[in-house]
């Protein structure tokens, strides 16, 4: 039974992401056969330390940003009340 949605936080910012986009991690190959909680866990925190400085650094606030990935482009779209407000590679 999947825990989603996990989170993870880091200098005032959490980041959300929901068992849909866990689903999509697994599709990518760096990802595959790995099972939760690991997968989403360790995407997590191997990321948030570095989304929340690029955040602050474009002025965006702390606070919940949602995770969505896209699987083809190999990005993170992190986003706050619905709109995207900053995409990473992952």
């Amino acid at each position: 039974m999947a825990l989603s949605p996990y989170v993870a936080d880091a200098a005032g910012y959490r980041f959300r992401l929901d068992a849909k986009d866990v689903a999509v991690l697994r599709t990518i190959p760096e990802f595959e056969g790995k099972e939760e909680p690991a997968l989403p866990d360790e995407f997590l925190r191997m990321r948030v330390e570095g989304w929340a400085e690029q955040l602050a650094a474009a002025g965006a606030p702390p606070g919940e940003y949602g995770v969505g990935l896209d699987a083809h482009q190999k990005r993170a779209h992190l986003s706050r009340q619905g709109s995207v407000v900053f995409t990473a590679e992952i």
